[in-house]
């Protein structure tokens, strides 16, 4: 990919995409947050509405125990026998000033109406009411519901206003006996102020109100289209949903409990939002924007890069045989041009030196030859040993004959050129190299302890005798009379454990900690008497056991004074499978 194309798609890739990504969220989030806010808003007021409109009509159902408690309109009613200057006077004094109370207490009362059961005596007066007339517009099980402490609220029969009736019936003293039946006449302009205030809230939204049955009762509606969005809003607060937002419409309800009925409120989103709307528009033109300062990065990048892709067509071409030719473009005076003037000289510099390199090397391969002439070869070896071998046997000196045989082996596993081997072919390598010191060494005694299940694990090469190394020589050679070496290896749970102890005159507590930091650190030290071999040999071990088995592998190291030393490497199993061949 040309590098024009590199920084115009991580410009892309970098810039414009995290930019829009962010540019939706923040518009997601936003539109999110306004809704939440509005939907709240809108559900707080028209449950304050209806919680007030439910308070203008406890109001007006608390009027009936003003009538009930009317003496002079309870005798009336019983029938009690009074003349007709005494009713005349009752009516008078007592019951046409409670009738009048009524809408001096309520202004939105327009009657106030008693239909007695049994009394007779002046229906025509205002007021009064036969009970045949009252008793036709309730239905046999409204007027069953109605009780002592229970009246019942019923919409008037009227031209498709919302005139209301609240109906209670009257009682005797001893609520015994129901008298008839009080029906007090509410203005349709308490329903209706309750909804245009909605309305007048929220301009182009809609309003309705639903009975106990999900029936709308009443709409109040500018755009007849949405009618049947309107009714499914209806369907879904009577299944019990509440607050409802759609891709069109958010929709908010209350309870009229009085009532018993259901205000709902319906706003079209694009009301809402029409100022989101508005920077909705600055949202685009920042994208028009984003392009326009895109298009100008552009033009300004190819200008730039243009001598870059013209040099790198020429390098392109470079190679042994056309370093004669340098960069003839255009050079200008800022940073590139430096670069395209230093690359000039480079490319003069070279051309000298391969012309010298080439003189060197035709050198170089004489020399190599005239020394691979007097090289030997490692079979030449193998050979002379086993020929020693042989005539050792031969004249039946069989330590000669058997060291010869392990010096051969050894040199075989040495000068192999595999990476890496196995536990079981580092175990029989370590046999060899101590039976060469069994045989210098007449009271060397070895202890072998192998678990086999051991023995097919992989491993790097030369792993365990430098352990048995550092014993023989930094522990046994120093020891008088007889030497021992143990050699254990054994898994156990996720690693091999591998043990070497000896009981040679073993390591000061001084010389101990400078090991341990040495391996802790794999450093060199000049001082503190760590020698060459004891310290690189572990140091080495270590870190390739590290490399190949895992950071989880450890090699530990425990001596007293006079009694002997015990290394401990432990090879972690679990990942063996991670190691790489140049780790070893």
């Amino acid at each position: 990919m040309r590098i024009g194309t590199k920084m115009i798609v991580g410009y892309i890739l970098l810039i414009v995409i995290p930019f829009l990504f962010f540019a939706i969220f923040v518009y997601a989030q936003l539109n999110e947050k306004l809704t939440t806010q509005y939907k709240l808003a809108n559900q707080q007021n028209i449950e304050q509405l209806a919680v007030n409109l439910d308070a203008s009509f406890l109001k007006i159902e608390s009027l009936y125990s003003i009538y009930q408690n009317n003496s002079a309109l309870i005798d009336y009613l019983r029938g009690n026998e009074l003349n007709d200057r005494d009713l005349i006077y009752s009516y008078l004094k007592d019951i046409s000033p409670a009738f009048s109370f009524a809408s001096l207490a309520e202004v939105q009362i327009d009657n106030l109406t008693v239909y007695p059961k049994t009394q007779r005596k002046m229906l025509t007066v205002s007021g009064f009411k036969p009970y045949e007339e009252g008793r036709d517009k309730l239905t046999d099980a409204e007027l069953g519901a109605l009780s002592p402490k229970e009246g019942l609220w019923k919409r008037a029969k009227t031209d498709g206003t919302l005139s209301l009736v609240f109906y209670h019936k009257i009682y005797n003293d001893l609520y015994s006996n129901d008298l008839g039946i009080l029906a007090i006449s509410v203005r349709s302009t308490l329903v209706e102020d309750f909804v245009q205030s909605l309305r007048s809230m929220h301009p182009g939204n809609a309003v309705l109100l639903t009975d106990a049955d999900g029936q709308t009762i009443y709409r109040s509606i500018d755009n007849e289209k949405n009618i049947e969005a309107i009714d499914d809003a209806a369907r879904r607060v009577h299944a019990g949903e509440k607050e409802h937002v759609n891709a069109r419409f958010i929709l908010n309800s209350a309870p009229i409990k009085q009532l018993g009925w259901t205000v709902i409120e319906i706003n079209p989103r694009e009301s809402l939002f029409h100022l989101f709307r508005v920077k909705q528009w600055w949202l685009v033109g920042g994208g028009v924007l984003l392009l326009l300062l895109s298009a100008l990065y552009y033009a300004i990048l190819s200008s730039l890069t243009k001598r870059m892709l013209l040099l790198s067509r020429h390098m392109r071409r470079v190679g042994p045989d056309w370093l004669g030719h340098s960069y003839a473009g255009p050079v200008g005076k800022d940073e590139f041009g430096y670069l395209i003037s230093n690359y000039n000289a480079m490319i003069a510099r070279m051309d000298e030196l391969v012309n010298r390199v080439q003189k060197v090397e035709i050198l170089k391969k004489d020399a190599e030859f005239k020394m691979l002439q007097a090289q030997i070869q490692p079979h030449f070896l193998y050979n002379t040993l086993e020929t020693m071998r042989m005539l050792a046997r031969a004249n039946g000196d069989s330590t000669v004959s058997e060291m010869a045989y392990s010096l051969g082996n050894l040199m075989r596993y040495s000068l192999s050129r595999k990476d890496n081997t196995t536990l079981g072919e580092e175990w029989e390598y370590l046999r060899q190299y101590l039976a060469i010191h069994e045989i210098r060494m007449p009271d060397l005694q070895i202890e072998w302890e192998k678990d086999e299940a051991a023995t097919s694990i992989p491993c790097p090469r030369f792993i365990l005798q430098p352990l048995v190394e550092n014993s023989i020589l930094h522990g046994l050679s120093k020891r008088r009379g007889g030497k021992l070496v143990s050699i254990r290896m054994a898994v156990q749970g996720e690693f091999v454990i591998i043990i070497v102890a000896d009981n040679g005159t073993g390591i000061s507590d001084d010389r101990m900690k400078l090991l341990q930091q040495k391996l802790r650190d794999n450093n060199g030290y000049d001082e503190g008497g760590i020698s060459e071999t004891e310290g690189i040999g572990l140091s080495n071990v270590l870190q390739r056991v590290k490399a190949y088995f895992g950071p989880l592998s450890s090699l530990a190291i425990e001596s007293k004074l006079g009694e002997g030393t015990v290394c401990t490497l432990k090879l972690y199993l679990e990942e063996r499978d991670h190691a790489k061949l140049d780790d070893h």
